[in-house]
Formats: C-alpha cells, sequence, structure tokens
C-alpha cells in the first residue's frame, strides 16, 4: 500500500514517507532529503522528523505519552504476577521430577526389602529345581521339592504369624527414612513462599490504600516503581529492635507497617539511608510521609524539618521531630510504649490538635504493635 505514496519530486522514485516539522510549517520529505538535512544542518534535531509510516502501523509506539499504559499498576500486577506464576510453574516441575525421584527409590527398597524378608533366593532355587527336572518324573526328586516348598512357606506362614522383628523394623525404617528426605526438602518450602507472596501481592492489589501509598511514593521521588522488596515481616521473625535493626541499617527506600493490637494500622515511607544513633532526611525535596490506613490518609513531611525524617537506636525509632524533642511517632524497645503527636515533623489533618499527643494516628495513646512489615522500595 506504501507504493501508491507519492515520490519525491527532488529524488525520482523516492517516496514521501517523513515529515519534517519546521518552526512555522511542515514539509514532506523522502530518505534522501532526510540524509541531506544531517548532513547540512549543524544542529540537526532527530526528534523534528516523523515517520508517517510508523505511526500508521503503530500509533501505540509512536508517541511518548501512549507508553503509559505500561507504567499503570493494572500492567505491572499483572506482569509481576505472570513472571510469579511461571516461577512456581517451573519449582513445581522440579519437584514432581524429585517426587518421581521418591517413589521410585522407595519402591526399589520396598521391594529389595520384601525380597529379603520372603527368601526370594530360597524360592527361586527351589523353583529351579522343579525346572530343571525337564519333564522327567522321578518320585523321589519330586518329593524332596515338594517338601523344600513346603518347608519355605511354613517359615514364610511362621514369619508371618511371629514376624521377624527385625526385617519388619527394616521396612520401618526405610519409610522413615524416606518421609524425613520429603519432610527437610526446601521444594516444598519455596513454592509455598513463592504462593504466599502471589497471594500476598494479589490481596495487597485489591486493597485501594496500597494503592494511594504507591502512587504517592511515585509522585513524590518522581519515579516508578517496580519491586516492593520485602526485608521483614514480624510474624516470620521476631518482634525485637535487634531482629529490625540486622535488616534496616545500610538500606534505604524503606516502606514501614505497624499493626497495633486495637487493628489500627499505620506507617511511614522514607527514601533515606537508615544509620544508628542519628537523625537523617533533608530540608529539600523530601518526599518522606506517615500515614494511616484507618483514615485513609497520608501525612507529608514539613519540609523545613526534614532533617529530623527518621532515627534509630536500641532505645527508640523516631519519626518526625524539633529540637525540643518531641516526635510525630516514637515506638519504643517493647513496642507497647511510646507515642504520636502529628505536627511536629509532618503535616498533621485540620482538627488535630498539634501541641499534644494524640490517638488519632495509633489509634491509641500508645503504639502497642503486634506486627510489623518493612518492604524496600525498588525503582526502575
Amino acid at each position: 500500500m506504501y507504493n501508491n505514496l507519492p515520490f519525491c519530486p527532488t529524488h525520482s522514485y523516492q517516496i514521501l514517507n517523513l515529515l519534517e516539522l519546521r518552526k512555522e510549517d511542515a514539509r514532506l520529505i523522502c530518505g534522501s532529503c532526510l540524509l541531506n538535512l544531517i548532513k547540512t544542518k549543524q544542529q540537526f534535531d532527530a526528534n523534528k522528523i516523523v515517520d508517517l509510516v510508523q505511526i500508521n502501523d503503530h500509533p501505540e509506539k509512536a508517541f511518548q505519552f501512549t507508553d503509559i499504559k505500561d507504567k499503570t499498576n493494572l500492567v505491572k500486577f499483572l506482569n509481576d504476577q505472570k513472571e510469579q506464576m511461571e516461577v512456581i510453574k517451573q519449582e513445581i516441575d522440579n519437584l514432581l521430577i524429585q517426587l518421581e525421584q521418591w517413589l521410585s527409590e522407595l519402591l526399589q527398597e520396598q521391594k529389595t526389602n520384601c525380597y529379603k524378608i520372603i527368601k526370594l533366593d530360597e524360592f527361586k532355587s527351589n523353583f529351579q529345581l522343579l525346572v530343571n527336572q525337564d519333564n522327567s518324573f522321578k518320585i523321589e526328586i519330586i518329593q524332596q521339592i515338594q517338601n523344600k516348598f513346603y518347608n519355605y512357606f511354613q517359615s514364610i506362614k511362621v514369619m508371618n504369624q511371629v514376624a521377624k522383628q527385625e526385617d519388619l523394623q527394616n521396612l520401618e525404617l526405610l519409610n522413615d527414612k524416606v518421609s524425613k528426605k520429603v519432610c527437610k526438602s526446601e521444594k516444598f518450602e519455596d513454592i509455598f513462599k513463592l504462593i504466599n507472596k502471589v497471594e500476598l501481592d494479589y490481596v495487597q492489589f485489591l486493597n485501594p490504600f496500597w494503592m494511594l501509598l504507591m502512587n504517592t511514593i511515585e509522585n513524590n521521588v518522581k519515579r516508578q516503581v517496580i519491586q516492593k522488596k520485602p526485608i521483614y515481616r514480624s510474624l516470620e521473625n521476631e518482634l525485637t529492635f535487634e531482629a529490625i535493626r540486622k535488616v534496616i541499617i545500610g538500606k534505604e527506600n524503606l516502606l514501614w507497617f505497624f499493626k497495633s493490637s486495637n487493628n489500627t494500622e499505620f506507617g511511614v515511607f522514607t527514601p533515606y539511608n537508615w544509620y544508628e544513633g542519628g537523625y537523617s532526611g533533608t530540608t529539600e525535596n523530601n518526599p518522606s510521609f506517615l500515614f494511616s490506613k484507618n483514615q485513609n490518609q497520608i501525612y507529608p513531611i514539613i519540609q523545613n524539618m526534614g532533617k529530623y525524617t527518621q532515627y534509630f537506636n536500641h532505645q527508640h525509632i523516631l519519626f518526625g521531630g524539633a529540637d525540643s524533642g518531641d516526635q510525630d511517632l516514637r515506638i519504643n524497645p517493647d513496642f507497647k510504649s511510646g507515642y504520636s503527636r502529628l505536627g511536629v515533623g509532618y503535616k498533621a489533618p485540620a482538627g488535630v490538635d498539634t501541641s499534644k499527643y494524640s490517638t488519632h494516628l495509633l489509634g491509641a495513646m500508645e503504639p502497642n504493635v503486634v506486627e510489623c512489615e518493612i518492604y524496600q522500595i525498588i525503582y526502575e
């Protein structure tokens, strides 16, 4: 169809498939015209050249703003789920191979032990005597063979009744051996963890507040979030300052979630590196914020108080602060005591008294934290 495009008046038999966007107008050009522009213009701007055929064939790729579809949370979520499901599928395939090996091993060892218990060699020896008669019928030999078979099956019968404890224990030991091998396998645990992560991501995606947090982070830092990497979960690790210290020191871009005994959920995002025994933060373009899931609210940092963004030592976790010594959120090592006073370093919503401790963020006068999760935000 593009053969029907008009030819360039300057370069015969070359189609006019390009458009040069000039200051006051536009000009249809061909490939040779473009080469001349590149050679003759000292400051050639490739952004001023439009490939009309490319736009006609792939309009979704032609305009910069159309790639926003690839940056929506829905597309990211679906791509993440697809990738995780593929990993799970591969892990399950690997486990199926392992299960087949375990089953084959178990059956083979059971067969070997069974042959030993039923004295298969003795049976085969008797049977071979019978086969070796070559259709002859010698009464005394046949009688001997009959007696051998009789004695053999009598011994098996007695064994079934009395049972040789040692042989039966061998079977039990075999079962225990394979059972322990299965129980100790990390393949099951790996798959369960992967499935749990997929489930967690799914639940979080269905949570509008989670989406609000991600959008707020992206808007504040002016970067696209590509991963929320869990680095600490109190339900899997112990809820202690030491456990938290091990995972946060030296890390940045951390998103914290706290849950109190009264089911109040709150948290904070800060981009700054965590170290022990000092405040960190900046007073310009500081993207940090506290949040309350129960209130469905975001409390951004007060920019000129940004140097008090975050603090950690063995005595407390602090968010926000001032020279007066107050903080917006303080959590002590027992996770029960502490307080909140919004408006010190993070903006308080209208109607909240910023002159004293309040229950607005915590749902109570003290944190009473029973769960904590920390994620590291990864950008593209």
